[in-house]
């Protein structure tokens, strides 16, 4: 037995140290998010909530006129009850159950497919593949400190992951009939609420569940589930209703109407040559704007699946090397169909994806690219003569260690942010009491100082005619409120 198998312990406290450094720009993440406040359709959203008698109501208000997410509305409620408060744990409340729901997708698959890695590993890398994310996309606060940016474009994600650990728990025991109704009651349904959350992820959601179906079929023989097959098709069946209901919503005929100089493109092998070009532009300037991010996230899930199984008494052979190699080209293919079916509604009215529309494509692929080298991990562990050689554990070992000190150094980046947050939130609180006051006072028409909201998000101005200037009115009970 090697020396590092006799010291698998201090295998663990290293994946425990890389845990914790990777949860330090999380952690500071949440922090600049108790800077976030109500801006631009937040208070659209809560003038829908306050002015309808149930949420019901209000959703098919918003689905009538402007919005076209079914499940949007409920999410913001649930952040509505805090009011301020709910909109500065937003952010912290998201990334720390997107962490959990992300080890826990990362555990049950690992049971599922008898990778014996310790847990803590399991967390480095959920909370890398995280960071990592976020370090890449230009609509940081949009994303995550905004609720109206957050609701649809980052918290899906979270849906999407604890779906898919849900269905790999589901998996992993025998079949049972009662078992499988209620399972299949329940997994029908949270996808049709994460595919109502907007049209870029519900778009995604049809790739995922299209891919998962694709995989499923394909390898029925190793598996011999056929309530697993059909659970997925059931699935994908509920995933192009629940972008269906979306694309059907007077208020995305209202909203394209209003932004559409071209028509759309309804012929599919155009959509689809298009959708091609924005996925590989996507993809190709990803890498070449972040090459570093992509071999961290490669070498950190190599290097941990490799000392994990390395270092174990199992010998990490259990799938068989083949499957691995075709693993390795699945992925990438996985990915790209993933992505692109997420640009699908942007290419169908000619327009490439916003950044914020971008960030769960980011998402997507370091995650990706974390499961392509856990792959790799696993082909490597299979060859002992090599595993069993202590320098190459030794080596390995140093490589974690150089990629523990990667979120380290990029957290005062991160950090530095607070600045510029916290100014504009001590700046939106003084405003804030002084309209509250005034309207305590009996007054209803206001002018006050305008603010640069960060994020590149709209804030209201001097036209009170202005739809935001006129939501900000109808949210503090005014009849019209201007800052020049």
């Amino acid at each position: 037995m090697s020396l590092t198998k006799k010291n698998s312990g201090w295998i663990s406290l290293l994946f425990f140290i890389g845990a914790l450094s990777a949860c330090v720009p999380l952690a500071v993440y949440a922090y600049l998010g108790t800077f976030s406040r109500y801006l631009a359709d937040d208070y659209c959203a809560s003038t829908y909530l306050y002015t309808s008698q149930n949420i019901v109501e209000a959703t098919l208000r918003a689905y009538s006129l402007w919005g076209n997410s079914y499940s949007r509305l409920m999410f913001s409620q649930l952040i509505e009850l805090g009011g301020v408060d709910g909109i500065r744990v937003m952010a912290g409340v998201e990334l720390a159950i997107w962490a959990t729901l992300l080890t826990w997708m990362f555990v049950a698959l690992g049971k599922l497919l008898q990778i014996h890695v310790p847990k803590v590993g399991y967390v480095w890398l959920a909370c890398m593949a995280i960071a990592l994310s976020l370090y890449q996309t230009s609509a940081l606060y949009q994303v995550l400190f905004w609720r109206t940016g957050l609701i649809p474009y980052s918290l899906p994600l979270l849906w999407f992951i604890g779906i898919a650990a849900f269905f790999i728990r589901y998996v992993e025991k025998p079949y049972e009939k009662s078992r499988a109704v209620w399972f299949g009651i329940v997994f029908t349904v949270l996808i049709f609420f994460a595919g109502g959350l907007s049209e870029t992820t519900s778009g995604m959601l049809v790739g995922i569940m299209f891919v998962a179906v694709a995989l499923a079929w394909w390898t029925k023989r190793l598996h011999q589930r056929r309530d697993v097959l059909t659970f997925l098709v059931a699935g994908l069946i509920t995933a192009i209703v629940a972008i269906s209901i979306t694309a059907a919503s007077p208020g995305t005929s209202n909203r394209l109407g209003r932004i559409m100089r071209q028509e759309p493109i309804y012929n599919p092998i155009e959509l689809g040559g298009q959708v091609i070009l924005y996925t590989s532009q996507f993809l190709l300037e990803t890498t070449k704007s972040y090459p570093t991010l992509i071999v961290v996230a490669l070498a950190v899930s190599f290097g941990v699946v490799f000392l994990a199984l390395g270092t174990s008494q199992k010998d990490g052979a259990f799938i068989q090397a083949s499957y691995l190699r075709m693993a390795l080209i699945v992925i990438p293919v996985a990915i790209f169909i993933v992505i692109g079916f997420s640009y699908a509604p942007s290419a169908f009215v000619r327009t490439f994806p916003a950044a914020r529309a971008r960030y769960a494509s980011h998402f997507v692929f370091m995650l990706g690219l974390m499961i392509e080298g856990g792959v790799l991990g696993m082909l490597a562990s299979q060859a002992r003569s090599i595993v069993n050689e202590k320098w190459v554990q030794v080596a390995v070992a140093l490589l974690l260690v150089a990629l523990i000190v990667h979120p380290i150094r990029a957290t005062p980046n991160v950090y530095a942010l607070h600045y510029g947050y916290q100014t504009f939130a001590q700046q939106w609180d003084e405003r804030d009491a002084l309209i509250r006051q005034a309207v305590a006072n009996g007054e209803t028409d206001l002018v006050v100082v305008q603010l640069d909201a960060p994020g590149g998000i709209g804030e209201y101005k001097n036209n009170p005619k202005d739809w935001i200037n006129r939501c900000v009115a109808r949210f503090y009970g005014l009849n019209s409120i201007i800052a020049p």
